[in-house]
């Protein structure tokens, strides 16, 4: 698995990267990750490579970036399961993820639509902040893969649900 640093998460992880070279990689095993901040709270937002599902790490302290790769696998596990993709799926998935290497960011568009996914996460925080409710951070998550996306004709979801079907089948 390809995590691609911006250079703000590599300089909080204390990690040098390079400019990776994926034209040997699974794109589908290969995300993009980005640092923010919501009021005091440091977040992370990583996306796929290929099919854009995304999702928010809320609340990250020094020691998760240390033991970023497992905070890594677990969201994925975890937000794979809140959109109820099969469970055999998702295991192979996992098996297949290999091992973790650090990259920089190489795909300019992917950043956008990074950026335009944490806009919303922090317009969805603060109108719900505003009227009182709680934030659920799994909701969060589905709700920001559920939004379409122009340049893909679909929605993040939908892709990675036809993906892990597609690499489940060869």
């Amino acid at each position: 698995m390809h995590i691609q640093l911006t250079k703000k998460l590599s300089d909080e992880m204390k990690i040098k990267v390079e400019k990776p070279d994926l034209s040997n990689e699974n794109q589908l095993f290969c995300w993009h990750a980005n640092i923010f901040k919501i009021g005091r709270k440091k977040c992370v937002l990583v996306m796929n490579n290929v099919t854009r599902y995304c999702f928010v790490m809320y609340g990250l302290l020094k020691k998760d970036f240390t033991n970023f790769e497992e905070l890594m696998r677990e969201n994925i596990v975890g937000n794979f399961l809140g959109n109820e993709f099969d469970i055999e799926k998702i295991d192979f998935y996992m098996e297949q993820i290999g091992d973790v290497q650090y990259t920089a960011t190489s795909d300019r568009s992917i950043i956008s639509q990074m950026n335009d996914m944490i806009y919303q996460v922090e317009h969805i925080i603060h109108f719900l902040a505003e009227e009182g409710e709680t934030i659920s951070l799994l909701q969060l998550n589905l709700d920001l893969n559920e939004t379409p996306l122009v340049k893909l004709n679909s929605y993040p979801y939908k892709l990675m649900r036809d993906a892990l079907d597609e690499s489940f089948i060869k």
